[in-house]
């Protein structure tokens, strides 16, 4: 018995240095990423400060460059797009007709490639709707040309509608493999209903996949922050970025902490 004890203080006290190792590793880690950010941020500013004009040449380079390619990036997305959209809608349906109703591995790949081609189709769309943006900006405040701007509407309205129809498809053939999931894709309450819907396994992997994304996002956030801090040492970007920064970033937090304390209740 004496034995035992004193087996079991050794690991409780190895255990514990273990663990305050881990701590001070962890605060260590802590002070070496703030002292590489400083580091960071100081060089890089100083860097842009005595480049100062090569950066604005570079800046004013590429501001021309994705100006006015941006609306032909947008045709081309457009175009090509909608053809992908059309392609991945036909692919889905005929492995959907395809599906003997049984097989379980079948459905969940099905079900996987559906779900990839949702996301091209969403990523697509984000893409083409901060082009028209950039486009939008460059011809009222640069080259105050309004050649281009119909088409460049009528392109983003038509590509946007298919996209947000092809997604509807593919969200009912998903219903069709699967009666128990509820909501119309083309609705404002989808998200919820779609989500109501799911089981319980499904649910945990949208909750871990939203979790992945928070995590990296803050780390995306704080790249973001960083590179507009330097280059306002160089170029007058204004307070608009950083505000928009702090909305997004703030909204994030907040809505994630709000939603955590709701599910703990």
């Amino acid at each position: 018995m004496r034995l035992w004890r004193i087996f079991f203080g050794m690991w409780r006290t190895r255990m514990s240095k273990n663990k305050n190792k881990r701590e001070k590793k962890g605060y260590l880690e802590f002070f070496i990423v703030i002292l590489i950010s400083a580091l960071f941020g100081g060089v890089g500013a100083v860097i842009l400060e005595i480049y100062d004009k090569d950066v604005k040449s570079i800046g004013n380079l590429l501001e021309d460059v994705i100006g006015q390619g941006a609306f032909w990036v947008i045709c081309f997305l457009s175009v090509v797009g909608s053809l992908v959209n059309i392609y991945m809608v036909w692919a889905v349906r005929k492995r959907c007709r395809t599906w003997d109703g049984e097989d379980d591995e079948a459905a969940e790949e099905i079900e996987r490639y559906n779900s990839r081609c949702q996301g091209v189709i969403a990523c697509c769309t984000t893409i083409v709707m901060v082009l028209s943006g950039v486009n939008i900006v460059y011809i009222f405040h640069r080259t105050e040309n309004m050649r281009n701007i119909g088409i460049m509407c009528i392109l983003f309205v038509s590509y946007s509608l298919w996209s947000a129809f092809a997604q509807n498809i593919l969200v009912e053939f998903s219903k069709k493999m699967n009666p128990e999931k509820k909501g119309n894709a083309l609705s404002l309450h989808f998200t919820r209903d779609w989500d109501n819907s799911c089981d319980e396994q499904e649910k945990a992997r949208m909750y871990r996949a939203a979790y992945v994304v928070y995590r990296k996002s803050n780390w995306l956030y704080s790249g973001i922050f960083i590179f507009l801090l330097m280059l306002s040492v160089v170029v007058d970007i204004g307070v608009l970025p950083f505000l928009m920064l702090g909305i997004i970033w703030t909204y994030q937090n907040v809505l994630y902490i709000c939603n955590y304390n709701k599910k703990c209740k």
